[in-house]
């Protein structure tokens, strides 16, 4: 598992680095600002998908709020990437929306589908309610009969 967490944080720091690198120059001169501030966000929701499960992935098999916000927080970049295969055809975007999925997939069906929760130490026993309480001193029935104080 550690593996796999190491693998989202890398995850998380290229989807920051490699957008950027692939759409600098002049491919894109008119782009209206609310679509680049918007692409922006998107990419910074998906770099924090991944970077949650990275933080966070050890404790989500204990926690059933936090595997519940890994997996909303997963289908981002899973969503995003099933609308890039079905929208474009560029075959380097078709590959890196495939391994984006495929990877998204994979940290999901480790971290966040396992509902059970992780059993290293068995559960304590419930305390039964007719239990007597923790006496200190013991009484004997006949010392209340005589009226002693010991």
């Amino acid at each position: 598992m550690i593996i796999l967490r190491l693998l989202a944080l890398l995850a998380g720091g290229l989807v920051f680095v490699l957008p950027p690198m692939v759409l600098a120059g002049n491919s894109h001169p008119g782009l209206p600002t609310w679509v680049a501030v918007g692409g922006l966000a998107g990419l910074a929701l998906v770099a924090l998908s991944y970077l949650y499960i990275a933080v966070l992935g050890d404790r989500m098999r204990r926690s059933s709020h936090l595997r519940m916000l890994g997996g909303l927080l997963l289908m981002i970049p899973a969503i995003g990437g099933i609308t890039m295969l079905a929208t474009r055809t560029d075959p380097p975007l078709l590959w890196a929306s495939g391994l984006l999925v495929s990877f998204t997939m994979l940290l999901f069906l480790s971290f966040v589908y396992p509902a059970a929760p992780d059993r290293r130490q068995r559960p304590m026993r419930r305390r039964e309610r007719t239990e007597p309480a923790l006496v200190l001193i013991q009484r004997h029935p006949s010392a209340e009969r005589r009226g002693s104080r010991f």
